[in-house]
């Protein structure tokens, strides 16, 4: 078997492409269901596993409130020191040319299957080896060009003896498991991990019959140095090209989210149209009904005028009332009461009947008033209703076409004058004039139809 070469740079930890919850153009939509998903837990879940407790012994422990830390997730996302909620790490076996995931048929082909196992076992067998490394999502992908897994994990370091005891720190959690401190920028903490992990796999390869290889550099013609320099050289490219088909997969994501805005805008732009319409329909039966407000206001004004008529009659009448009462007050002397209580008047029989008189007017003029304000009433409401049929009759006349035979009928109901009366006698002595010359010319005839049947 040709040797191949091992994959395995930083990914940018797209866990909505990890889950196929986006799907990009280099995927395979027919083989998506071929993934493996070894597991897969909420971020904010995994975080309550790994720091909850530290959280809450931490919170515990603060004397004043403001000290307190709510949401550690939250805090890690806005740290100024460069940490990451979570790392992520690509594994591959060979390459597309050599490690293709189906043949011209569409079926798995047998390199892809030796490649699967392989990554299967590094997947099952990663949280075992790193123990600082809470692993909460990883996925193998069969729907692409080449099989490879997405490792997801969170550093998990113990022992800070200031803050939370337990906090997310991905050089801790290397030092934790064993990793010497760095020394340089090549020898750190992360190279040293990444070089284990690579020798592992390198292993399981092998144990399969299969040789690695690092991108056509022969072992056999380098130093150990110059093979690990060469290693790194690889991955740190390796890295680069990965880097930017994550980042053309994010920039084919905001297209996806920019089309699906457009559409969005668009729909709202319709429904907008819609509701814009439905308003002005809405102004325009407002419009009516304040018409028809302004006309009934009108109709009730004209009521109030009437009202307002009497109401100065009333006054009238108050005041011719007001000026006998005060006539009569003048004619009245106070008296004492001997007894105490209330006080008497005394006034001469002749204005006591005068008195007498005027409260018996006053009493009738104030049932006459009554009576006649009762028959005013009755006489408006008759008089609406009257003016309402008539306004139905003369719609169904003009609707009829009956206008000018309307005019004719109610002519012939008015009374006639004496000129009028004249001149129908008139046209009726000669209508009977006419008559008896036709009877007159009638009769010599049929004489001498007589004669002749004779």
């Amino acid at each position: 078997m040709a040797a191949k070469t091992i994959s395995f740079p930083k990914g940018k930890g797209h866990l909505t492409h990890n889950n196929r919850e986006f799907i990009c153009n280099n995927v395979v939509p027919e083989r998506t269901s071929w993934n493996r998903t070894y597991i897969q837990e909420p971020l904010k879940d995994a975080y309550e596993k790994c720091f909850g407790q530290a959280l809450r012994d931490y919170n515990a422990a603060q004397k004043r409130k403001d000290r307190q830390k709510e949401d550690y997730l939250k805090e890690v996302e806005k740290s100024g020191n460069k940490e990451k909620t979570f790392y992520e790490n690509i594994v591959q076996i060979g390459k597309k040319e050599d490690t293709p995931v189906v043949d011209e048929n569409g079926n798995l082909t047998a390199d892809a299957k030796t490649a699967i196992e392989i990554l299967e076992q590094y997947a099952k067998t990663f949280q075992e080896r790193n123990p600082n490394l809470y692993l909460f999502n990883c996925v193998m992908h069969l729907d692409e060009a080449t099989p490879h897994l997405h490792i997801d994990y969170i550093p998990v370091a113990h022992g800070y003896k200031n803050g939370m005891e337990t906090r997310n720190s991905l050089t801790k959690a290397f030092q934790q498991m064993g990793f010497a401190k760095a020394v340089s920028r090549k020898q750190n903490e992360t190279v040293a991990w990444q070089e284990r992990e690579r020798k592992y796999l390198t292993e399981l390869c092998r144990e399969r019959g299969i040789e690695i290889e690092v991108l056509g550099i022969q072992r056999d013609n380098l130093s150990l140095p110059e093979y690990k320099a060469a290693m790194r050289e690889v991955e740190e490219l390796e890295q680069q090209a990965e880097a930017l088909d994550s980042r053309n997969a994010a920039l084919e994501q905001q297209n996806g989210n920019l089309a699906q805005r457009t559409s969005e805008l668009a729909a709202q732009a319709q429904e907008m149209e819609a509701h814009n319409n439905e308003l002005a329909l809405q102004a325009q039966e407002l419009a009516e009904q304040i018409e028809k407000a302004e006309e009934k206001e009108k109709a009730t004004n004209e009521v109030l005028a009437k009202h307002d008529l009497r109401a100065e009659t009333f006054k009238t009448i108050s005041k011719e009332v007001n000026a006998e009462t005060k006539k009569m007050k003048s004619v009245v002397v106070p008296m004492t009461n001997l007894f105490g209580g209330e006080e008497y008047i005394k006034v001469k029989k002749s204005d006591w009947n005068k008195m007498l008189d005027a409260f018996g007017r006053a009493v009738s003029r104030n049932h006459l008033l009554e009576k006649y304000e009762k028959k005013i009433v009755g006489l408006e409401k008759r008089i609406e209703t009257l003016t309402d049929q008539v306004e139905k009759l003369k719609r169904f006349v003009a609707s009829r076409g009956l206008g000018e035979a309307f005019v004719e009928f109610v002519k012939s109901l008015a009374p006639k004058t004496m000129k009028q009366k004249l001149e129908d006698a008139k046209a009726y002595s000669a209508e009977q004039s006419r008559q008896r010359n036709a009877q007159r010319h009638e009769l010599p005839e049929k004489g001498k139809q007589w004669q002749q049947e004779m």
